[in-house]
């Protein structure tokens, strides 16, 4: 068994913890979260983090993905979460099993996932697996570049997180030689902004990126700092 002092080393730097405190109490239910940076940043290693720290923890966890095989998201999710396992010491006390448990995904080739696809698979998982996801992370989609389709690929995102009452994280590219607002958000985003309740940038610097946020439940939260460190797959304060 871990002593307290030890279990509340790793609880305070665990990368759900850290995020939970920076935005007041998490992104909760009904609410969409996004992580928008270049190309190659670190987005996936980031959300990938919270989504097992979230398994880890014993909550639900659903990955769902456009144009990748389930075996390479299978291998980078355990290769993320031994990182995480050795940067906190775990040892003995990590449980994989469990994250197993808690954790399922689901790949859809290029082009083929819709809302009502999506819903199907949630309603499938929720009536033929007794699996409710309490946080899903999507990767590769929507394509917030598209325009009207994207506008309406995130409405329907909203709209499935407050029907299923779990939150739904995603990644947005941005480049660099987008029009951006004085917050630095591109318009193709702040065409959204309304149905997103925390967004972050992502930004490289050094050996580290740091997490900006630009949009949190609370006008407080804008003024957090805090990193990841691609190395530890771990987010902490700065």
């Amino acid at each position: 068994m871990l002593s307290e002092r030890g279990a509340k080393v790793i609880d305070t730097n665990r990368p759900l913890r850290v995020l939970d405190r920076a935005i007041g109490g998490g992104l909760g239910v009904g609410n969409l979260g996004v992580i928008m940076s270049r190309h190659g940043t670190g987005k996936t290693a980031v959300l990938t983090s919270i989504a097992l720290d979230h398994a880890m923890d014993r909550r639900n966890t659903l990955h769902v993905a456009v144009g990748k095989s389930v075996s390479d998201i299978r291998a980078y999710h355990d290769e993320v979460y031994q990182e995480i396992v050795k940067s906190l010491d775990l040892g003995d006390e990590a449980d994989y099993l469990t994250v197993e448990r808690h954790k399922q995904i689901y790949t859809y080739r290029n082009e083929a996932l819709t809302i009502d696809r999506l819903r199907e698979t949630l309603c499938f998982l929720r009536d033929h697996g007794q699996f409710v996801p309490e946080l899903i992370e999507l990767q590769g989609w929507p394509d917030f570049e598209s325009g009207g389709r994207g506008e309406a690929e995130t409405r329907g995102l909203k709209s499935l997180a407050e029907e299923f009452k779990t939150e739904i994280w995603l990644a947005a590219h941005t480049h660099r030689d987008d029009k951006v607002d004085e917050r630095g958000v591109p318009a193709c985003l702040s065409a959204v902004e309304d149905e997103i309740s925390v967004l972050i940038s992502l930004e490289e610097e050094a050996d580290h990126m740091n997490l900006r946020f630009v949009k949190t439940p609370t006008d407080s939260g804008t003024n957090v700092k805090l990193e990841f460190d691609p190395k530890t797959m771990l987010i902490r304060w700065r």
